[in-house]
C-alpha cells in the first residue's frame, strides 16, 4: 500500500506540474489582441528574444518557453525582424511566426504627381527610417536599374521619376535601400516596357517621354486634358518654342506656390523652361500611368498655348493673340460679374 501510494503521488505531482506547463503555454490574456511591436536583431541570441518577449508581457515564464524551444530546435530557426505581437497568442503561435520572419509592416501611398523630396518625406513618417536615411540611398550610384541615368551633373535627383505611384505594404524590417527599390521594381514592373515599346513610334526617348509625362503629371488637373496638354507640348518643341511651364519652375522652389511671380520665371536653371529650350534636364515628378500614356499617345492638335481657369482647366489656343483674346474675354467676364 504505501508503494502504491509513492506512485499516486507522483502522478499527482507529474500532473500537477503538466497542468501548470501547459497554463504557461497559454496566452498571457486571451482579451488583449492589442499588437506590440518587437524587434528581433540579426545576431540575437534565443535567451535574448525570451527575454524581449518576457519583458513585454507576451509570455508567462522564460523557463518554459526557452525549454520548448530546445526541445523541439526551434531555437535554431528564429528569425531577425520586426514582429507585431500580442498577449493573446499562445507560445506556439509565438514560435511559429518567429520561425516564419518579421509580420509588421507599414503601408504606404505614393500619389501621382510626388516629386523625390515628398515620397521621402512620406517614407520616412510611416517606415523606420530617417529623411537622412532615404538620402543616402539616392546618391548610390549602383541601383543595378538600367533605366536610371548614371551621370548627369544637372539633375536635381537621378531616381526623379522612377518612385512608380501606387500603395505599398512594405515590411517593417526593410533598410532605406530595400524600401525604395520596392518603389523602383514597381516602375521596372508596370512602365519600363510600355515606354521601351513605344519610344520609336514617338520618336523620343525612354527618358524624354517620362520628363513629358511628368510635365504633364503637373499641368493636368483633369485625366481628359493630359492628351490635350502633351500635344501642346509637342507641338511647342516641334516649333522650338520655349515650353513655359510653370510647373518646371515650380519644381526649383522651396516651397510650391500658388501663383508663380516675374522674378520666379527668371530663376536660372536648366528646369527653368521660360529660360531654357528644348525639355528639362529630366522628370520633376513621378508620373502616373495616365500621363505616361498621355506621353505617349498625344492628341493630334495645332494648339501651342494654354492658360488655366480657377477651377483648375484649361483654355487652349493656336495662337498668342488668340491666347492674350481669350484671356482678356474671361477678365472682362469676371470684371462684369462683380469678380
Amino acid at each position: 500500500m504505501k508503494k502504491a501510494g509513492i506512485i499516486f503521488l507522483i502522478i499527482i505531482i507529474l500532473l500537477a506540474v503538466s497542468l501548470k506547463v501547459v497554463d504557461l503555454m497559454q496566452p498571457v490574456n486571451s482579451n488583449n489582441d492589442e499588437n506590440i511591436l518587437i524587434e528581433v536583431k540579426r545576431g540575437a541570441s534565443a535567451q535574448k528574444i525570451v527575454d524581449t518577449l518576457y519583458i513585454h508581457n507576451l509570455i508567462k515564464s522564460r523557463l518554459v518557453f526557452r525549454t520548448y524551444l530546445h526541445l523541439t530546435e526551434a531555437d535554431q530557426n528564429l528569425q531577425a525582424g520586426y514582429y507585431y505581437l500580442n498577449q493573446s497568442m499562445e507560445m506556439v503561435e509565438i514560435i511559429d511566426q518567429l520561425e516564419k520572419g518579421g509580420n509588421a509592416v507599414f503601408k504606404v501611398t505614393i500619389p501621382e504627381g510626388f516629386s523625390v523630396d515628398e515620397v521621402i518625406d512620406r517614407l520616412a513618417a510611416k517606415s523606420r527610417h530617417s529623411i537622412e536615411d532615404y538620402k543616402a540611398v539616392l546618391d548610390n550610384e549602383n541601383l543595378g536599374y538600367e533605366f536610371i541615368p548614371k551621370d548627369n551633373s544637372d539633375l536635381i535627383f537621378r531616381l526623379e521619376g522612377f518612385l512608380y505611384p501606387n500603395t505599398y505594404t512594405i515590411p517593417l524590417g526593410y533598410d532605406a535601400g530595400e524600401t525604395i527599390n520596392v518603389l523602383l521594381n514597381s516602375f521596372n514592373e508596370n512602365i519600363v516596357k510600355g515606354i521601351y515599346n513605344n519610344e520609336k513610334k514617338i520618336d523620343y526617348s525612354f527618358y524624354e517621354i517620362l520628363t513629358i509625362a511628368s510635365m504633364i503629371e503637373e499641368e493636368a488637373k483633369f485625366d481628359d486634358e493630359k492628351a490635350i496638354i502633351a500635344s501642346v507640348i509637342y507641338n511647342r518643341l516641334k516649333e522650338d518654342m520655349l515650353l513655359q511651364i510653370d510647373a518646371t519652375v515650380q519644381y526649383i522652389l522651396d516651397e510650391k506656390k500658388q501663383r508663380l511671380l516675374y522674378k520666379d520665371l527668371d530663376i536660372e536653371s536648366p528646369y527653368n523652361t521660360y529660360l531654357n529650350n528644348g525639355l528639362p534636364p529630366g522628370p520633376i515628378c513621378s508620373p502616373g500611368d495616365k500621363a505616361i500614356q498621355a506621353a505617349l499617345n498625344p492628341d493630334e492638335t495645332d494648339y501651342l498655348f494654354y492658360f488655366a481657369l480657377e477651377n483648375g482647366e484649361h483654355v487652349f489656343t493656336e495662337s498668342y493673340q488668340e491666347h492674350i483674346r481669350k484671356q482678356n474675354e474671361i477678365k472682362n467676364e469676371g470684371t462684369n460679374n462683380g469678380g
